[in-house]
């Protein structure tokens, strides 16, 4: 990415992300040492630096789901217990790989039931 004006590295929720604003003023974000590795690509591009963080905090953050879904889950095999920590298996929303992760119940229709 010879295009490539400024980088700059951030922590969010445990995770190292890299920042890289290009000639055109276009943001990209990484993960350059999360696994699988294709998502250590560039994702983008954000048209602001907090654009790009808000977005990857977005696709990183607990899933928030109903009980209803919680049963749903736990009938289809995707829920467990790991460490003592209750999880469901999901898609992660950045690197697209299977994950357990872990959830907020929150109740159906709530204003917390917008981010799933």
């Amino acid at each position: 990415m010879a295009d490539i004006e400024s980088t700059s590295l951030h922590a969010i929720a445990g995770y190292k992300v890299e920042t890289c604003v290009n000639r055109n003023g276009d943001v990209l974000i990484r993960t350059p040492d999360i696994f699988p590795v294709n998502a250590r690509h560039w994702h983008g591009p954000y048209n602001t630096l907090e654009a790009a963080l808000a977005d990857f905090a977005q696709r990183i953050a607990a899933p928030r789901i109903t009980a209803a879904e919680l049963n749903s889950l736990k009938h289809h095999g995707y829920y467990g217990v790991s460490d003592g920590v209750p999880k469901i298996m999901r898609l992660c929303p950045w690197t697209g790989a299977s994950k357990l992760t872990p959830f907020e119940l929150v109740t159906a229709g709530g204003p917390d039931h917008a981010r799933s």
